[in-house]
């Protein structure tokens, strides 16, 4: 499909009348246009061991309105939509990270479970069969898998979990390498030991901002891959709390929402949420947001004897923890802002 609307939309012409070429082809312009030239692709001609980063290069990253020079853009909230296209790709089940950047590399079989197709950074997609007859059999490459279809770059919540999958060949040990761009940039690297062939692995994009990840087995870079990771506006909202300037924000959960001005019950756990700063956050309990905190504190109620996750936006981090609370005793929170 994305090459019939590759090849139905009208070409833009420049001032010169010269046609310009649309953003996400996968190979060169062939400027002469002539049915005896057929456009070159130059990863091809390269060493296969960059020729897979090559061909990302030549595919544009789709780029979002918040990744602008603007950076405080990139502590915005965004809607469940954003993520809608890429939903296959990701699970909201938390990884912990133990200060590793992947899991350890396990063999994949992909004779058993192989992709429909493989979408370029540029969003361009080719069925397996054809991407195998242009790609060398002894490049590393690295993608993002998902159900059916495996990804070079997509949008996802941040803190999901991810499976990598990394094409190695040859094995070995080999680097694994992380870049974050979110106003700052943070970079990180670490060995790990690949098996001959198709590799899995999982990774958690646990911060906002641009993810590009990479690695490099006997001196053979693989391709870059991109995630997109945002913090997600709740899909529902209470009305149960004061939210003005200096206030703490009150919590009744939904089930007692009609007994919302009563003092808590026996069964409810009154909590106390202390951040180490200022600046105002935003308080979510089991994924719906109750009130915003100011001056280092806010207050709520939730239900006693079970598991609420608990959730702190300041704007940038993202805290999130699944706690337990025993009813009637009061807990505090504190949370390891950065």
């Amino acid at each position: 499909m994305a090459f019939i609307v590759a090849i139905t939309v009208p070409l833009t012409l420049s001032a010169d009348g010269e046609p310009i070429p649309t953003m996400g082809q996968l190979y060169p312009v062939d400027w002469l246009g002539g049915a005896y030239v057929t456009p070159i692709d130059r990863a091809s001609l390269m060493d296969p061991g960059i020729a897979g980063m090559v061909r990302w290069l030549d595919s544009p990253v789709p780029s979002y309105p918040r990744y602008s020079a603007d950076m405080t853009a990139f502590r915005q909230l965004v809607p469940p939509s954003v993520f809608a296209p890429y939903a296959e790709y990701y699970s909201t089940q938390a990884m912990p990270v133990d200060g590793e950047i992947i899991t350890n590399p396990i063999k994949f079989d992909i004779t058993q479970t192989p992709p429909s197709y493989l979408y370029f950074a540029s969003g361009q997609g080719l069925s397996y069969p054809q991407y195998l007859s242009i790609t060398s059999p002894q490049a590393n490459d690295l993608w993002i898998r998902g159900a059916k279809n495996w990804t070079q770059q997509l949008a996802s919540p941040v803190g999901a979990t991810l499976e990598l999958v990394g094409n190695v060949p040859t094995g070995g040990a080999g680097e694994f390498f992380e870049t974050i761009s979110n106003g700052t940039t943070t970079q990180r690297s670490r060995i790990y030991q690949f098996q001959p062939g198709y590799n899995s692995m999982r990774y958690r994009p646990d911060e906002v901002g641009r993810h590009m990840l990479y690695f490099v087995v006997n001196n053979q870079p693989s391709n870059i891959v991109v995630i997109d990771a945002f913090a997600q506006a709740p899909t529902t909202q209470l009305a149960t709390y004061p939210t003005a300037t200096g206030q703490s924000g009150q919590y009744t959960p939904a089930a007692s929402a009609a007994r919302s001005s009563a003092a808590p019950s026996a069964g409810n756990t009154p909590v106390s949420i202390l951040y180490p700063g200022k600046s105002a956050f935003q308080v979510y309990v089991d994924g719906a947001l109750v009130g915003v905190g100011y001056g280092g504190i806010f207050n709520l109620t939730v239900e006693g004897d079970k598991y609420h996750v608990i959730s702190i936006w300041d704007g940038f981090w993202m805290y999130e923890n699944n706690i337990y609370f025993q009813a009637g005793v009061p807990k505090e929170i504190y949370v390891e802002a950065v």
